[in-house]
């Protein structure tokens, strides 16, 4: 979808943003635009999150914003979940699924070993934190695994060599992969749980 944001810039006091529509000028802080992150606010506008979590970057490495340990992580796993979908929108595209209540949207797809499954950012999420941090604080502390969970998803991530920009590293991409065939396969052999159960 087309970005909301005309401008987007990090000061001492949050993140000024120009919205298109004359929908005029808003700041938020720092610890709101993480909640919005969190609550799913840019999931169709995955591109403006991406610029939201760029300023925020900006803002910790000007010293405008320290970002507690849990904070960190949501930021983390947001940019996380966001570089898969959109690695998997590159690949496959979009198909029409369909809803809850019966009407069909566009949605990103995963195409795997096993077969292929919708995908969504808060099911990304949602899985993330179940297993990858789940795991991490069944082996740590709380102090210990928020930075453990941190340095796990930078891992997921690198730099593309030819435009700087941020990508799924190749461990990251394999993880994934590994996560998605298997709720995959479980599904094959046992057939979708009674309650909905995101992945």
């Amino acid at each position: 979808m087309k970005s909301k944001f005309i401008h987007i810039k990090a000061t001492p006091a949050g993140i000024s943003i120009v919205l298109r529509a004359d929908a005029g000028k808003q700041q938020i802080g720092y610890s709101a635009a993480i909640r919005q992150l969190e609550e799913g606010h840019y999931d169709h506008y995955l591109s403006d999150g991406l610029r939201v979590v760029s300023e925020i970057a900006q803002a910790s490495k000007k010293g405008w914003f320290k970002q507690s340990d849990e904070q960190a992580v949501i930021v983390w796993r947001w940019l996380v979940a966001c570089l898969f979908i959109d690695e998997q929108l590159a690949k496959h595209g979009t198909i029409d699924a369909t809803k809850m209540d019966g009407t069909t949207e566009k949605a990103a797809v995963y195409r795997g070993q096993y077969g292929g499954i919708v995908i969504y950012p808060a099911t990304e999420r949602f899985a993330l934190a179940n297993h990858i941090e789940g795991m991490a604080f069944e082996r740590f502390s709380a102090v210990k695994a928020h930075d453990q969970i941190v340095k796990l998803y930078q891992h997921m991530a690198e730099a593309d060599p030819l435009n700087g920009n941020l990508r799924l590293s190749q461990w990251g991409r394999e993880s994934l992969a590994i996560l998605h065939d298997g709720f995959i396969q479980k599904v094959n052999a046992e057939g979708w749980p009674e309650t909905p159960t995101a992945h």
